[in-house]
């Protein structure tokens, strides 16, 4: 849907307004002028005397929370359960946290039940709470009962300004949800200077109302599309002008460019979630709710608002499939469903707008055995799901932003059955759990039931699911970036991507990359690297790509996860061949051929240690379950048996578009099977840069698993010689001058490799011609020599 731009939203700025309440020019100028001397008398909003007592008389950090869900005041859902999280995060740092509720008519006066927030206030109390002049009142008084969401905004700006003329010496933080652009006025009236250099504005994109249109497959709006078109317009315009700009995941971001927003200061930055506590082994929400579930019977639990948007009709569907996965009828007998989220009215044809309960109850049909129960708070549906366990969880949204129904499921012992879209991908990630994850094809109720099924089949089960140490440091690790972008957002004003950057010098770190390749892995992983995948570090040895990254990693503004991003691998066995590297420093004699090293390698990474995990051992074995690979370092293919391994067990995690492999041997003259895949996976890589001795090539487009015949023995019985030679003729194409020398002895290599030492001579001729000795000519020379002895 096409956005209104921002020239026509900015002629609904506040200015505007003065013709509603019929001011003159000399109040115009004066409102559009924070010079004007009557401001204070004309246009100052503060908090009446008895409310004004209520607030700490002392400077305080404070932090504005503007929400219509917070959860323990309301029953809500992932909103909700983000400011109640944010608050206590916050609170912790001994902010001096203040909630503005909207889109209630519930009074608070100021009182707060809740243990982080300190003063609770409610937009609709606004009147009876703030000094209001003529002219604000005025305003108010010209809405219409559908412009809400204009009323609403006016009154969230008059009580920011309140809370700022209070706390006029105090660093305030004033965040708002994208949903409807509520902080459409505030934002607008900090970037004209009306609220001061002490107060910043954030803005973090949960459910903007167009794409939750979209979702909805809503795509008829009229006779309302004035409505939505200027909603639409100021969560863009929220959006791109507040200090501070958080996204959630980047299927988001990417949603909201396809509207046309401008997310270039955009910061990636997942939010802290709740840490499920421990099972209470009373199980008292089981006796609460009454369960009519027997022994033998498997719970099923859709899990989230019972609407559309969340899958709930793919969901049904999907329950009317289970019966022709199994050969038996009993099997709707041995089923117990149970819907967990709140019931709504339904707008799709086939709903008949009937609201999700009746219409779960004429699906359903007496067939199945189920309850629904809507009126939970998060906790406590959490908690009833985390007794069920083992039991098999659906999230079944056909599009999801950053859910948290995917942070809190995930943390359970249970199965999950979950909708292959971006948001959830993301999420799991974020709190990595891969285990006893099915994903089915998002919409489509006959995958969601072949899913269900295979779990059916193999329960119960008991997944490995995080430790709460690791989710802890997960949450302190966004907290900090949070707070660190606050702190910039103070002292700079807007924090832009490239303020957040700033050059780091350069220092060489003893290993087998060049200072060009360490150069690159630093200067990417501040600069480039998205936080959408993992980086691999394949053959680390003594760390320096590994600290190149992680020192990159470290000072990357863009990413807010930075713990246990970076993965590196090795045997961590000493060679012989590695003296030659370590004569003349501290390392030289430490070591035996067959020790381990991996204390020196423990070492020398400890000042970064958060960033990576150290996976000790063969690589054939470990393998990758991690997910999502955006920068894959690859100096391990030391054989064609750990390059087949590398490339079945990495490659087919790639981000298409995104990611880059990075051979760290591309240019060395034994290892000529690298030439060879190179070449035939050219279709889906494209040489991206050259860094001596290495080449970096990125992925363009889904590499199909049947690309290479990888189940072979040897690499030349997949590639002819005349494969060979036009795969060594490409790699020479794409290199500089400095790599040639050696890509043409790898190449004579290749035929050593083939036992065709007459071609590899003819090669090392064709190589002195162009080369001289230059490089590892002289070397391949030497192993012809010795066959030919």
């Amino acid at each position: 849907m096409e956005c209104q731009d921002t020239a026509y939203r900015m002629t609904t700025a506040l200015p505007d307004y003065a013709n509603k309440i019929k001011m003159n020019q000399h109040e115009l100028l004066a409102k559009t002028n924070i010079l004007a001397t009557d401001w204070e008398k004309e246009f100052t909003v503060r908090f009446q005397a008895t409310f004004e007592e209520k607030l700490s008389p002392a400077p305080e950090n404070v932090a504005i929370l503007v929400t219509s869900e917070y959860e323990g005041i309301f029953k809500n859902g992932g909103i909700g359960t983000y400011y109640k999280t944010l608050s206590e995060k916050l609170s912790s740092q001994g902010l001096y946290v203040i909630l503005i509720l909207c889109q209630t008519e519930k009074e608070f006066q100021g009182e707060s039940s809740v243990a982080p927030v300190r003063h609770i206030f409610s937009t609709h109390e606004a009147e009876k709470v703030l000094q209001l002049q003529r002219i604000h009142q005025g305003i108010l008084s010209g809405f219409q009962q559908w412009e809400w969401v204009e009323s609403e905004s006016y009154r969230i700006l008059f009580f920011v300004q309140a809370i700022a003329a209070h706390f006029h010496q105090s660093p305030i933080y004033v965040e708002f949800p994208d949903l409807c652009g509520l902080g459409y006025r505030t934002i607008q009236a900090k970037r004209a200077g009306l609220l001061g250099q002490h107060c910043v504005t954030a803005v973090t994109l949960h459910s903007g109302q167009e794409w939750l249109n979209e979702a909805h497959e809503k795509y008829s709006l009229y006779p309302g599309w004035n409505w939505f078109k200027n909603v639409y317009g100021y969560e863009q315009y929220s959006c791109e002008n507040a200090d501070l700009a958080f996204f959630l995941s980047w299927f988001m971001a990417e949603k909201v460019k396809s509207y046309g927003w401008n997310m270039t200061h955009a910061i990636h930055l997942p939010y802290c979630f709740p840490i499920v506590p421990a099972l209470d082994k009373k199980r008292p929400m089981l006796d609460r709710v009454g369960l009519n579930l027997k022994r033998q019977q498997i719970p099923i639990v859709f899990f989230g608002r019972l609407e559309e948007r969340k899958g709930l009709l793919t969901f049904i569907e999907a329950i009317a499939h289970i019966t022709q996965q199994f050969a038996y009828e009993e099997i709707s007998q041995q089923l117990y469903l149970l819907f967990l989220g709140k019931t709504v009215s339904l707008h799709a044809p086939e709903t008949e707008q009937q609201d999700s309960q009746h219409y779960i109850e004429q699906k359903l049909n007496n067939k199945f055995n189920y309850t629904i129960i809507s009126d939970l708070f998060s906790q406590e549906a959490i908690a009833l799901v985390q007794e069920l366990a083992p039991a098999i969880v659906c999230l079944t949204s056909p599009q999801e932003n950053f859910p948290n129904s995917a942070l809190e499921m995930g943390q359970l012992p249970v199965s999950l059955v979950v909708s292959d879209t971006g948001g959830f991908r993301e999420t799991l990630n974020l709190i990595e759990r891969s285990d006893k994850v099915r994903w089915f094809e998002p919409g489509n109720s006959q995958s969601l039931a072949a899913e269900i099924a295979n779990a059916i089949e193999v329960y119960p089960e008991i997944p490995v699911v995080a430790k709460p140490e690791f989710l802890a440091a997960v949450n302190q690790s966004l907290l900090n970036q949070r707070l660190e972008y606050m702190k910039q957002a103070f002292t700079q004003g807007t924090v832009t991507k490239q303020q957040l950057s700033s050059p780091e010098s350069y220092s060489r770190l003893l290993g087998m990359t060049s200072d060009q390749e360490q150069i690159f892995l630093q200067d990417y992983a501040q600069n480039i690297y998205s936080g959408q995948g993992e980086i691999i570090d394949l053959g680390c040895w003594l760390g320096s790509a590994t600290i190149s990254l992680a020192k990159g990693l470290e000072i990357n503004r863009r990413v807010a996860l930075k713990y246990k991003r970076i993965h590196a691998y090795d045997l961590f066995i000493w060679n012989q061949y590695m003296e030659k590297t370590v004569k003349g420093t501290s390392l030289e004699a430490q070591y035996q051929p067959g020790d381990s090293f991996l204390d020196e390698f423990t070492r020398r990474i400890s000042p970064w240690s958060p960033s990576i995990k150290v996976y000790p051992g063969d690589v054939t074995e470990m393998g990758w379950n991690g997910g999502a690979i955006e920068y894959l370092f690859v100096d391990a293919m030391k054989s064609w048996e750990l390059t087949k391994s590398i490339i079945k067990n990495f490659y087919f995690d790639l981000i298409p578009g995104v990611s880059l492999v990075h051979y760290n041997d591309f240019a060395h003259y034994y290892t000529a099977w690298i030439h060879l895949i190179i070449y035939a996976m050219r279709p889906y890589f494209k040489h991206h840069c050259n860094l001596y001795p290495a080449a970096v090539f990125q992925y363009v487009k889904p590499l199909p698993k049947d690309t290479l015949i990888l189940d072979l023995d040897t690499p030349f019985s997949i590639f002819s010689t005349e494969d060979v030679h036009r795969a060594f003729a490409y790699s020479l194409q794409i290199s500089n001058e400095k790599l040639r020398p050696n890509i043409a002895a790898a190449k004579v290599m290749a035929f050593i490799h083939l036992r065709d030492l007459d071609q590899a001579k003819q090669e090392l001729i064709k190589a002195r011609e162009m080369f001289g000795n230059a490089g590892d000519i002289p070397i391949v020379a030497e192993q012809i020599s010795r066959r030919t002895m």
